[in-house]
């Protein structure tokens, strides 16, 4: 089995002072111009009206890096849920490179720059080293998130967790509660194109990938019958780098790194930045999601489809028309969490089991955020985002029989029957289903 295949899966808002959002200035990211997602979207056209500020994203994934110096101003504390005595820092990489495609620092000089630049990003680590973890993790993260105050949540999941939701996992209930609460969720349609998404009764917008020729990707699963469907870059998965996704990442020995991927894990946050963006100006999770489908440029046949949905997100169409709101009231801002070590180097995993697939913020940005209009509950000045104070009561983590799994294929001692699914393995668990996503020659999910 050749060892570019690996494992892995495809993450409280404060009340602080906050400016209103305004221009982003001088644009210093060195490798914007390698970002032609953001400029197929009309990003930085948008930029003049809204960056997203006073928001936060959720990333419920394998958590992210807190050194890197294009995230670490963004982020918030965040929690684990896979260890919940330890940080959500990445130790894998795939939560760190979808963070920064959602919301990097932008206009810092250095890196690349991100779809929200006025958003914070809150890591919710549901996934280990390996890349692999629970349903029911996945869904008490969520819930968390959705308590403390994500205004719009990103779930870079893929085909597995269709599959979970239609086996009745209860993610479809995490998302819908989340809905509910005022969180706009922003779901990956999946890759390898094994089957469409069916999330028909799910309030989310489900998300596949489209090429820098706004063509859909070949490895993308389509829309389906979504009730929300909407495409947005993911790159082409090619061998040309260059015609992928280029964000931050996490990876051991290389601080600040950098890499391109392709797939709807990557597509996904583009749309995540681009609802906190809506957010940020006022609007409702509603009208969040009818201005992100109103506004997209349609492809395919004429009008929604299968395939693309509503279309490719346009967020400078989106952001038409709209004022930037008033000036709020000042409040002192919370200190900020200090930044946890980055993870020693991990040991490569374990083959996988013979039947499964081989494999500083801009000018004029303040130091935390505030909750927009209808984001859900909000932290006390100076709260842990991880340890809320008046808000809902922190859930409780996994469970000791979740503690205990190991990573499927990984020599973790799980001896769990898994079924595997083209590009993936679900392994089946007695509190819920266990995921595990393959990483397949530098394409995510």
């Amino acid at each position: 089995m050749s060892s570019r295949f690996r494992l892995f899966f495809a993450a409280a808002a404060a009340v602080v002072l906050v400016v209103a959002p305004s221009p982003v200035g001088a644009v210093t990211d060195p490798r914007l111009a390698e970002q032609w997602g953001l400029a197929a979207i009309g990003a930085p056209a948008a930029w003049s009206v809204g960056t997203g500020n006073g928001t936060t994203i959720a990333v419920i994934d394998t958590g992210a890096d807190f050194g890197h110096e294009d995230l670490r101003s963004k982020l918030l504390p965040g929690r684990n849920f896979v260890d919940p005595a330890q940080s959500a820092q990445d130790d894998q990489g795939h939560g760190s490179h979808v963070a920064g495609i959602a919301a990097a620092a932008t206009g810092n000089g250095v890196g690349v720059a991100g779809t929200a630049p006025g958003a914070r990003i809150l890591p919710v680590k549901v996934l280990d080293a390996d890349g692999s973890g629970s349903v029911a993790d996945i869904s008490e993260g969520i819930a968390w998130a959705a308590a403390n105050g994500a205004h719009v949540i990103n779930l870079s999941l893929g085909p597995n967790a269709v599959l979970a939701t239609l086996l009745g996992s209860g993610l479809e209930e995490a998302v819908n509660d989340a809905w509910s609460k005022g969180s706009v969720v922003v779901i990956a349609a999946g890759n390898d194109f094994l089957f469409s998404s069916s999330y028909s009764t799910v309030n989310a917008v489900v998300v596949t990938a489209t090429t820098r020729e706004d063509r859909h990707a070949g490895y993308a699963s389509g829309v389906g019958s979504a009730k929300w469907g909407i495409s947005a870059p993911g790159g082409a998965g090619g061998s040309n780098k260059a015609d992928d996704i280029l964000s931050s990442h996490w990876k051991a020995g290389s601080p600040n790194d950098y890499e391109f991927f392709a797939g709807t894990s990557m597509a996904t946050p583009y749309v995540a930045g681009a609802a906190a963006v809506l957010r940020g100006l006022g609007l409702s999770p509603q009208q969040t999601v009818d201005r992100l489908l109103s506004t997209a440029k349609d492809l395919g046949p004429a009008g929604p489809d299968t395939t693309y949905g509503a279309g490719r997100l346009d967020l400078a169409a989106a952001v038409g028309g709209l004022a930037t709101p008033p000036l709020p009231p000042p409040t002192t801002p919370p200190a900020r969490a200090a930044s946890p070590a980055p993870p020693p180097a991990k040991a490569s995993p374990a083959p996988v089991a013979p039947n499964a697939t081989p494999a500083p913020a801009p000018a004029g940005q303040p130091a935390g955020t505030a909750p927009a209009s209808g984001g859900g509950a909000a932290v006390a000045p100076g709260a842990d985002p991880s340890s809320p104070a008046g808000s809902a009561p922190e859930l409780a983590g996994p469970s000791p029989a979740d503690q205990k799994r190991g990573s499927v294929g990984s020599g973790g001692g799980d001896d769990r029957p898994w079924i595997p699914i083209g590009g993936a393995a679900l392994a089946l668990a007695g509190s819920g289903l266990a995921v595990v996503w393959v990483q397949r020659n530098s394409r995510w999910d």
